[in-house]
């Protein structure tokens, strides 16, 4: 055929709609009559006592008494003689753990670890595992730290053992990967603080509750990464496979399995990182270690919590990279072409190197216990020495540092106390009095019109059941009081992550520099974050703000930066060979194009900053997640359950508003 019979494509038309009719208008118009609405009724209709479940508090109390006490008769059910079974297994599990280790010795425990991570991962990641058991022992931390490491050998390996075959069925079947992923959504979208409560009632406070809570939020990345793995297998090899008779386990156990090696250690790195970051959090139910002595020392002891913390962030990077290193070494195909090049000189060489390894471990474990070097490094808790030890100077300068910051005539408060005033006086109270004190079928009809707006019918129907359902449990107004924190978090973290984003994916330099600050603040414990700016921020409420706004913006860099890079070359060129500067191919082309990534950004955004902020209420942020706390500390069941299906609820909402990015790229093109 000649190009002149070839048929023509016509190009798409977009039909541009009236400025009134644009999202943005729109969303405009309703906040407007929100705000008039609140304007004139201010305070004069909040959630009317007649919607409300009267009681419903005192109802969970009773069923905690009768939860009690059916785990505690002599014939207990087989539920709760199951629930009973696998909280003594994971308990003894644990400690078993913990004295190992502390058996082991810190110099023994030390060499194993380096050593084993230099023979699997190379010398960088044995360095990055030497330094960081260093500062365990160094920081006096050491028993704290050898029980955060069993707790997350024991919570980690459940969840493995549950999150692989799921995420192996999954990969081999869409049926099921498709009734699997609402309940990952569910789990990833639920602040951790939302099922501590349900946690501890059916496990009690311990390291199995401790165990239970890490692993709701720890098997769903490593049932994803798993099917993704097993899926990106390819297609070619599995038909040459299935060509050959291989039968269905053969082609898991031969092809699959093997070809998804690497992504399955990647599932193993991010099921520790997420593991790790709930210890803080499990500390509150009775998982010691590291959590429980940042959590005691918030009120008692700063300078501990802080030095605690700092441990914390040591043991998650050196975790990181030593998984990271060693999921790159072991990749199926680099491992066939350095055998293909060792030959058999090279390869027994190894052995060697595996062999000596296990050798000087054990030699240290054995010269450390003749030398009669103990479990713990370097004195027992509650020895009064302990404090002129390294520990004690450490704690010291930490002490100086934060009598520093919070003297009024240093430069440091005059920089936090301003923004903090900013923060709370511009930005979070009037929020707060906008949701909270406006009628309250104004407020959730706007809600669920902007829903409606954004995301579509169905989103905001979901918003509009899940905050019937908050209103209805009683807590309408702390649910308002945390959803203003939200925004205001994510307001800023949106604004510092776009900015960034859109700035690392035009300059290589910006990319670069913030390549290791992103993966710094994307290893750390939530709680952690909240922390130093308990001493930073004089305002009680910011520090929950703040950390979440540090929690959520690398992310949204993240997401951005790729989603303007993996805009396509050619819409690129054409913009520019019909004269557009650089800035016009940015605002008029790169970024529209991104938008489904910047809504992506957005969404994953707010959920993470959700998290955060529910936990600001270990501090005193208030809110939901100061409800959960003092269910927590006091053992008030009732209200702790209230407010953690609320946050739940919450979560659900917000999440489905914030997925309507096919119509946000659609409206950022007609604009």
């Amino acid at each position: 055929m000649s190009a002149a019979a070839e048929p023509v494509l016509a190009a798409p038309v977009i039909a541009h709609r009236p400025w009134w009719r644009r999202t943005p208008v729109r969303v405009g118009l309703v906040v407007a009559t929100m705000w008039l609405s609140y304007r004139a009724l201010r305070g004069e209709y909040p959630w009317p006592a007649s919607l409300s479940w009267n009681g419903l508090q005192f109802r969970l109390d009773d069923f905690q008494v009768w939860l009690i006490e059916q785990r505690s008769a002599e014939d207990k059910g087989l539920v709760f003689t199951i629930f009973d079974g696998f909280r003594l297994l994971v308990d003894d599990l644990v400690a078993w753990f913990d004295r190992f280790f502390l058996w082991l010795t810190w110099p023994g425990v030390t060499a194993i670890a380096a050593l084993s991570v230099w023979r699997l991962g190379g010398l960088r990641a044995g360095l990055a595992v030497l330094a960081a058991f260093a500062a365990y022992a160094l920081s006096g931390l050491w028993a704290e730290s050898m029980e955060t490491f069993a707790l997350m050998i024991v919570a980690v390996g459940l969840s493995l053992l549950v999150g692989f075959p799921l995420g192996i069925a999954a990969g081999r079947s869409e049926r099921f990967n498709r009734a699997l992923t609402p309940l990952l959504d569910a789990a990833q979208i639920v602040p951790a603080f939302a099922y501590l409560m349900p946690v501890v009632l059916l496990f009690s406070v311990g390291y199995a509750a401790a165990v239970v809570a890490t692993m709701v939020y720890a098997i769903p990345p490593a049932v994803r990464i798993a099917a993704l793995g097993v899926r990106q297998v390819p297609t070619n090899t599995v038909e040459a496979a299935a060509s050959l008779g291989a039968t269905r386990r053969q082609m898991l156990g031969k092809v699959q399995l093997p070809l998804a090696r690497r992504m399955l250690l990647l599932a193993v790195n991010q099921t520790i990182l997420f593991a790790l970051s709930m210890v803080v959090i499990a500390g509150l139910i009775g998982g010691g270690g590291l959590g429980a002595v940042v959590n005691s020392g918030i009120s008692s002891n700063p300078a501990l919590a802080i030095l605690a913390g700092f441990v914390i962030v040591v043991m998650a990077i050196a975790l990181d990279r030593s998984t990271e290193a060693i999921a790159e070494r072991t990749d199926p195909t680099r491992r066939h072409l350095d055998s293909r090049h060792l030959g058999s000189v090279g390869r027994r060489s190894l052995r060697l190197r595996t062999a000596g390894v296990a050798v000087v471990g054990t030699l240290a474990v054995v010269v450390s216990k003749l030398a009669g070097a103990g479990g713990v490094y370097p004195l027992e808790a509650g020895d009064p020495l302990r404090e002129v030890t390294l520990q004690g100077w450490v704690l010291a300068r930490i002490q100086s540092v934060l009598d520093f910051v919070q003297d009024p005539t240093s430069w440091v408060f005059q920089i936090t106390e301003p923004t903090a005033n900013f923060i709370l006086q511009k930005l979070l109270l009037p929020l707060q009095a906008f949701l909270v004190e406006g009628p309250w079928f104004v407020t959730l009809g706007g809600l669920v019109l902007v829903a409606l707006i954004v995301s579509g019918p169905r989103p905001a129907l979901t918003v509009l059941v899940m905050l019937g359902l908050i209103g209805v449990s009683g807590v309408w107004g702390l649910a308002m009081d945390t959803l203003s924190q939200v925004l205001v978090a994510t307001l800023m973290a949106v604004l510092i992550g776009v900015g960034i984003g859109v700035a690392a994916s035009e300059s290589r330099f910006v990319s670069r520099a913030m390549r290791p600050v992103n993966d710094v603040l994307q290893t750390l414990p939530q709680l952690v974050y909240i922390v130093p700016f308990i001493y930073l921020m004089p305002v009680s409420i910011v520090p929950g703000i703040i950390a979440g706004v540090l929690y959520a913006f690398p992310v949204v860099v993240r997401l951005v930066e790729r989603g303007i890079n993996d805009v396509a070359p050619q819409s690129v060129e054409a913009a520019a060979a019909f004269g557009a500067t650089r800035r016009q191919v940015l605002t008029k082309v790169k970024i529209p194009l991104a938008g489904d990534a910047i809504m992506l950004g957005v969404n994953q955004g707010i959920i993470m900053v959700l998290a955060v902020v529910v936990i600001g209420g270990l501090v005193g942020s208030g809110g939901l997640g100061y409800e959960v706390a003092q269910g927590l500390v006091r053992g008030y069941f009732g209200q702790g359950v209230i407010a953690s299906f609320a946050i739940l609820a919450l979560g659900i909402a917000l999440d489905r508003v914030t997925q309507g990015t096919r119509r946000a790229r659609r409206e950022s093109t007609e604009r």
